[in-house]
């Protein structure tokens, strides 16, 4: 019988840079680097590796709204071929919480564990963090459940990818996951539209509200032509309603493009229907987001729309728990 192997995908990201006169920039010799490196971590637990790159490599700053639906064609495709026993992803930290949690709704069939990782450091760096982190990762990676969701590895830690986030842009713990995974996750639904034509990915963007927000900024925040939008509202889902022309922008944006509401705070929720100003945004159309985190609220809206779902439709998945990335209704 032979031995089970991990596929390391490198993507780019500090993890893969070195100390030049200008700054942290990638390093040319970081493929072989790391195929020693990943060699190390495997051999003592007797697991086979193979690692693939990126190309080209990305800044994880620079990440868009293809980054993550291109890494997962990607390694659908190595794991077609190659049938490993779990794929690790090495990632900047920058966006990597974007990444992995696209990756959890891209990937959440794949019936192989994927582990998404990175580090403050690179890895040729004093007290660097990515031995660390890979180590962590491929070992949660080979020994997770076939059908175990999308996680972060990182700094000591294992988080879902849908419920984490990067919280810190210093310290090597510089991942935290506020809630649990939702209960009872319905599954990746059936594209509405797979055989249509390759189409440019859709862009989610976010706007926050503040308090001198107006109806004009809520306007402007669609101005580049959005295919959709989360609205950062205070509280349970609440948002200045009273301000002049804010419902009628509201009501203008939804005829248009999705809007998903998310809470500011950490954790806890939206719940739209609790006040009366909530049942304002929900009457014009905002679509509850529940306790979304900004990343999974965008990742997941950015998929669905991707897969070509619309109206009815749309508001019932985004509401609904597909892989742990909210609480389900009660």
């Amino acid at each position: 019988m032979s031995s089970p192997s991990v596929l390391v995908f490198a993507t780019g990201g500090t993890i893969g840079m070195r100390e030049t006169d200008a700054g942290l920039a990638p390093d040319p010799d970081f493929p072989e680097i790391l195929e020693a490196i990943v060699s190390r971590i495997c051999a003592p637990l007797g697991i086979a590796s193979r690692v693939n790159h990126l190309l080209p490599a990305i800044d994880s700053a620079n990440a868009d709204s293809e980054t993550a639906p291109k890494i997962a064609r990607a390694v659908r495709a190595r794991v077609r071929t190659h049938r490993p026993r779990g794929v690790v992803i090495t990632h900047g930290t920058d966006t990597l919480a974007y990444t992995a949690s696209r990756l959890a709704f891209e990937l959440g069939d794949l019936g192989v564990p994927v582990i998404v990782t990175g580090s403050q450091l690179p890895h040729g760096a004093a007290g660097t963090d990515a031995i660390d982190n890979l180590t962590l990762a491929i070992r949660a990676a080979v020994r997770a459940a076939p059908g175990a969701p999308v996680s972060i590895a990182f700094g000591g830690g294992l988080f879902p990818a849908v419920r984490a986030t990067k919280h810190d842009s210093v310290s090597l713990s510089a991942f935290r996951a506020e809630l649990p995974l939702g209960a009872g996750p319905s599954g990746i639904p059936a594209a509405a539209n797979p055989d249509d034509a390759p189409h440019a990915p859709a862009r989610v963007l976010s706007f926050r509200l503040v308090p001198a927000v107006t109806a004009a900024d809520l306007r402007a925040a669609a101005g580049g032509s959005p295919d959709g939008l989360v609205l950062e509202c205070y509280g349970s889902g609440n948002g200045p309603t009273a301000r002049p022309g804010m419902l009628g922008a509201l009501h203008e944006l939804c005829a248009t493009i999705p809007v998903v509401a998310i809470t500011q705070c950490t954790s806890g929720g939206v719940d739209l229907a609790r006040y009366a100003v909530g049942r304002e945004l929900q009457a014009a159309g905002v679509i509850d987001g529940s306790d979304l985190t900004i990343e999974a609220a965008t990742s997941k809206l950015g998929f669905l729309l991707d897969r070509g779902h619309t109206g009815g439709e749309l508001r019932a998945l985004m509401e609904a728990n597909l892989v742990g990335e909210l609480r389900s209704a009660s």
